[in-house]
């Protein structure tokens, strides 16, 4: 069942304590929109508001960005969300603004997708900034039948491959393959 708690809503910093605030806590349920107006007649004014439903309440999205952004630099962590608004500045193809690249950033940060290995540009992202992490990721070499040419894709992209095809790491576009090779980590070579 869920907390009680989801149901305020929460529109200041105050209603928070920031110094024992995790993700779990502001984990994104989705999307949350309320039109509200005041006044009557040629008085009335429209407005609403925009929040983010998690598992203690109600956030206002603004809020919310703040929240995230400080439990990243409380973890020591904001190198990793400037290394994802990077990425997404190099790969963005939508021509989404620096503030909109900053909240992606945000939100791929709060839910680990650098650590998730069926992320597409999870070999490519880590190679660039975290490049120990491929020290122990099941690497396989393939070729799609895209572009023909050998690529990389971790095990877990195969494995979750939907229609025998993966997203080609040359041109994006999901593709049949081949598997060339399989890089086994250290600890199965024995």
């Amino acid at each position: 069942m869920d907390d009680p708690r989801a149901k305020q809503q929460i529109n200041s910093i105050l209603q928070l304590d920031l110094d024992t605030i995790t993700f779990s806590d502001i984990h994104w349920r989705y999307g949350t929109f309320q039109p509200y107006s005041t006044g009557s007649g040629r008085d009335k004014k429209y407005f609403s508001r925009s929040g983010v439903a998690t598992p203690i309440g109600d956030i206002q999205e603004d809020l919310w960005y703040q929240v995230a952004e400080h439990i990243a630099k409380r973890e020591g962590e904001e190198w990793l969300v400037d290394a994802l608004t990077q990425w997404d500045k190099e790969h963005n193809y939508m021509k989404e603004s620096p503030s909109e690249l900053r909240k992606d950033a945000l939100q791929s940060y709060s839910h680990s997708l650098y650590d998730n290995p069926r992320w597409v540009d999870f070999i490519p992202f880590n190679r660039q900034f975290r490049p120990e992490v491929l020290e122990t990721a099941r690497i396989v070499t393939i070729i799609t039948d895209c572009c023909k040419v050998p690529g990389e894709v971790t095990q877990e992209q195969i494995d979750g491959a939907q229609k025998g095809e993966v997203c080609c790491p040359h041109c994006g576009r999901w593709s049949t393959f081949s598997i060339l090779s399989e890089e086994l980590p250290p600890w199965d070579m024995f």
